[in-house]
């Protein structure tokens, strides 16, 4: 199956809003096995269903018509499949399965006006290429009105979209806007709108759209954002429709230069429109999603900032109307969004260093899909669902020091990514799901001290990282999915004293971190990559005894950092990064026998560490950095000859261990029974 013919099929999907008409032709039944079951995973995750009629003889074609009316009113997707033709030594036009098509399409141009009424979802005709001409031909009514053809590679000689014959005249050109299937339809069709003496604003504002959401997904960002702002400036006279583009222009606007400032300026006019669209129409469950959409979105711009205050009180207020939306009509749909709510409202509490909230959003989020995988069952999207709540979960027990109550939910989540390769196959999303749980499930074994099992796991996550590369090619994701592996088992070489090899893997790791940072600009999530992987590749040097070039490769940690906080603002991720980078410039300082300068280090850390416990809480985490800060300062006086002052800090440093070890005993009782 053509790579380009699905993604033109998933986008017809992704971007329309109302029951449409589409035909596949393939002489062959596996491309089309292919197609359809992609489409079938991509239908799950919006909690739809395909139903698939499969006539399998010419008699149960001619008798498709009952069936057909019969499942267009309930079915997410109806797929009527027939790649069978006749006999070769007959001839086409009374061969029985021809006999049956012009029966068929006879009765289907007759009934079009019904069959378009009754139509709730996509209704998809994937057949075999000989019987082209004859739903062309006998039935030009129902045929005009299709929104997408495919011809499936194995069909030589036939272009992979059937074009429209677009006639002069507005009407046609205005329909067109609701139905092109590529890049190129959308800009024939804006030629011959924009040629009229007076164009309709909203058919330019759709194709418009449709071009930046096409051109977004092929990373034309700047061609994007020029067509996603036409798409605004015709929306005017229509609320939706203009809300509509200025969500995709907002999405266009991080893409091009990181413009979060546009972005969500743009957001805010969205979200003001369905509000007033709220106050107009009441609570109409489609505009309440919409708000709740845009407010998510909004959301994780702020959080990407890590402007948590901003974040979490956009996702509180979607929060609200998805319970509010549940209360109303609880269905699939409804209660997936709101564990998607609760999934991001835990990540907030989490950065926020309040772990216990965290816990508590993540758990009602993983018994919401644990209830859904019960009532819907086992499909691509509630078992996906289910992996990455269980992650969260997983994350929260190996943060508050409970390695076997993680090591069991990780590895609940990477049986279910194993079992969806299995039933979806690899795909880009399978292959890197997989992944990811791999490198939890690595670092749980490594810190309860298995670094075989830590290593293989860490390798396998690398082998499918370099696949993905080979697959879909060097995307940021792909790229930094490898460097984040590569650091992994770099850490696992350089604690078994394979110096060589860590410096190898550290070594491939910065390479990609710095090439991110170059093409893909200088972000909050770039930056702190490179300057991990530099404080990996310093520790290498020091261990070597390499310390001029470790203090090289932690300066240039220390400065990003710096700049982190001063761009960013001090939150409990950019705080003890820094103060790790002070550490390791003091444990360098030190080493070179400059205690003063260690010294100070080590008290600009431990002042750090000392404010994100006051700030944020008694974590085991937070405590225990501050009791290596504090023994540090021992280490110092106790050189300097500050008996006392030593005694002192060691002693504070030894109480702290305890209360971790208290506190990570409460955590323990407090895990969730998976």
């Amino acid at each position: 199956m053509g790579e380009g013919e699905w993604q033109r099929l998933r986008r017809q999907f992704e971007l329309a809003t109302d029951p449409w008409l589409g035909f596949i032709f393939c002489p062959a039944p596996r491309p089309v096995a292919a197609l359809r079951q992609r489409t079938e995973f991509t239908l799950q995750y919006g909690a739809r269903q395909m139903r698939r009629i499969h006539p399998e003889s010419p008699d149960e074609l001619r008798k498709l018509m009952p069936k057909l009316f019969a499942s267009l009113p309930d079915a997410g997707c109806v797929w009527v499949e027939v790649i069978a033709v006749d006999s070769p030594i007959l001839d086409d036009d009374v061969g029985p399965w021809a006999g049956a098509w012009d029966w068929l399409t006879l009765r289907l141009n007759e009934r079009r006006d019904a069959l378009r009424r009754r139509l709730a979802g996509p209704l998809i005709f994937a057949v075999h290429p000989e019987w082209k001409r004859r739903l062309r031909d006998a039935a030009p009514d129902l045929w005009s009105v299709r929104s997408l053809v495919l011809d499936l590679p194995g069909n030589e000689g036939r272009p992979a979209i059937d074009r429209f014959d677009v006639s002069e005249g507005t009407s046609k050109v205005n329909d067109d806007a609701e139905h092109v299937t590529s890049v190129e339809e959308a800009q024939a069709a804006l030629h011959r709108l924009e040629e009229m003496p007076s164009p309709d604003a909203n058919a330019l504002a759709r194709l418009h759209m449709y071009m930046a959401s096409a051109l977004l997904a092929d990373d034309r960002a700047s061609k994007a954002t020029e067509h996603a702002d036409k798409a605004v400036a015709n929306a005017r006279e229509n609320t939706r429709l203009r809300a509509q583009a200025l969500t995709v222009a907002a999405h266009a606007k991080l893409r091009e230069a990181n413009d979060v400032s546009a972005a969500l300026q743009h957001l805010q006019q969205a979200i003001g429109v369905w509000r007033s669209l709220l106050n107009s129409d009441g609570e109409m469950p489609q505009t309440l999603r919409d708000l709740s959409v845009s407010l998510g979105r909004m959301g994780r711009i702020h959080e990407d900032a890590a402007e948590t205050d901003a974040a979490k009180a956009a996702y509180m207020e979607a929060l609200e109307i998805q319970r509010h939306l549940v209360a109303t009509g609880e269905n699939p749909q409804t209660l997936r969004d709101l564990s998607v709510s609760l999934g991001r409202i835990g990540g907030v509490h989490e950065a926020a260093a309040d772990p216990a909230a965290a816990m508590a959003a993540y758990e009602e989020a993983l018994a919401i899909r644990r209830r859904l995988v019960e009532t819907i069952g086992e499909n691509p999207q509630t078992l996906r669902d289910l992996s990455v709540s269980l992650e969260r979960i997983g994350g929260g027990q190996e943060a508050a020091g409970d390695a076997a109550a993680a090591m069991a939910t990780y590895d609940e989540s990477l049986m279910i990514d194993r079992r969806l390769m299995e039933m979806i196959g690899e795909t880009p999303q399978t292959l890197r799901d997989l992944s990811v749980s791999l490198g939890r499930m690595g670092g749980v074994q490594e810190a309860a001290g298995d670094p075989a099992a830590a290593m293989a796991a860490y390798e396998e996550s690398s082998t499918i990282a370099r696949r993905l590369i080979e697959m879909i090619g060097e995307t940021p994701q792909t790229l930094r999915d490898l460097s984040i592996s590569l650091d992994r088992m770099g850490g696992v070489h350089g604690a078994a004293g394979e110096i060589g090899a860590a410096k190898a893997a550290y070594g491939e790791a910065l390479a990609i971190d710095r090439r991110l940072t170059e093409t893909t600009g200088e972000n909050q999530q770039t930056l702190r990559d490179l300057s991990i992987s530099l404080g990996r590749m310093g520790g290498v040097h020091e261990t070597v005894g390499e310390t001029a070039a470790a203090k090289v490769a932690y300066e240039e940690a220390l400065e990003i950092r710096e700049r982190l906080v001063a761009t960013v603002g001090e939150n409990p991720q950019t705080l003890r990064d820094l103060s790790v980078s002070l550490d390791r410039m003091g444990g360098v300082h030190e080493a070179a026998g400059d205690l003063s300068a260690a010294e100070a280090a080590y008290k600009r850390a431990l002042a750090i560490r000392q404010r994100l416990v006051e700030a944020f809480g008694e974590s085991p985490q937070a405590l225990r950095d501050l009791s290596v800060a504090l023994s540090r300062i021992g280490g110092i006086q106790e050189t300097a000859g500050e008996t006392e002052a030593a005694k002192a800090a060691y002693e504070e440093a030894l109480a702290i261990r305890g209360r971790v070890a208290k506190t990570t005993a409460e955590s323990r009782r407090r895990s969730p029974t998976l």
